[in-house]
């Protein structure tokens, strides 16, 4: 009997430390993520978003749901307000790409996109420049470096927010 106290006791203590680690690791709140109400907004999965420029209150909302990454694609001259602080001391992470306009379109930035992308893989993520402009070139360069055809890559680039910047991405990939 008192073995099957002991066992039943240990079972319990390790039914808590998993229930812990799992309850640490808890996903983004899509639902919350969809009524922070930022332009130009898109989720292209359950952890990874776009979006124009978040403001204070957003970002606020953001880190609420979960979001655990913030990357900025704006200049630093772009800003009056320090974006890398607030996120922070929100308890996200913050990543900056300065992309200080079409010049800084190209496969070199898109793949430091990639590549940040590809680290915070399985954690969630909200990707941001003014309008998402920029977002969506880079997401289209990065779609055609990894083999896709120029039409695809610039429909992905659309979906991640990609407008008036698709005669410099198709510069960008016939220049290669």
């Amino acid at each position: 009997m008192k073995l099957i106290k002991q066992l039943c006791t240990s079972v319990f203590i390790a039914a808590i430390a998993v229930s812990t680690v799992i309850a640490s690791e808890q996903p983004v709140a899509t639902d919350v993520v969809n009524n922070v109400s930022i332009k130009n907004f898109a989720a292209h999965n359950n952890l990874v978003f776009s979006a124009a420029q978040p403001t204070k209150e957003q970002f606020k909302q953001l880190s609420q749901a979960k979001v655990k990454h913030v990357i900025n694609l704006r200049a630093a001259d772009e800003q009056d307000w320090d974006e890398g602080a607030l996120v922070n001391s929100l308890g996200m992470s913050y990543h900056a790409i300065e992309i200080a306009g079409a010049k800084d379109v190209n496969t070199d930035n898109a793949k430091q996109l990639a590549n940040l992308l590809e680290q915070l893989k399985g954690e969630s993520v909200v990707v941001h420049c003014a309008s998402s402009n920029r977002v969506g070139a880079l997401m289209a360069i990065s779609a055609h470096q990894q083999g896709t055809d120029i039409e695809s890559a610039i429909e992905i680039g659309k979906q991640w927010g990609m407008a008036s910047l698709e005669p410099v991405v198709r510069k960008v990939v016939n220049d290669k």
